[in-house]
């Protein structure tokens, strides 16, 4: 097994799976520097950088934005 380096490119994927809003969680990552994939009711979201710790801020702010916009979603789905 080959041990990664800080420095080495990297990438992640984060698949939320059974998501009723898919296309609502989408548009929140709109700004962000990611890769999605949509399909029925699925999000595939692909994170790339440059080293590990880039890497992992991406992923943090592109979870964020996916925190917000699904607690969005369940107030409005609240208030109906």
């Amino acid at each position: 097994m080959m041990v990664a380096k800080k420095s080495d490119v990297c990438s992640a994927t984060l698949t939320l799976s059974q998501t009723v809003d898919v296309n609502a969680l989408a548009a929140a990552l709109a700004t962000e520097d990611v890769d999605i994939e949509t399909h029925s009711s699925s999000l595939a979201v692909q994170v790339s950088a440059g080293n590990i710790s880039d890497l992992r801020a991406r992923l943090n702010t592109a979870l964020r934005s996916i925190q917000a916009a699904s607690e969005s979603l369940i107030e409005v789905n609240r208030s109906r």
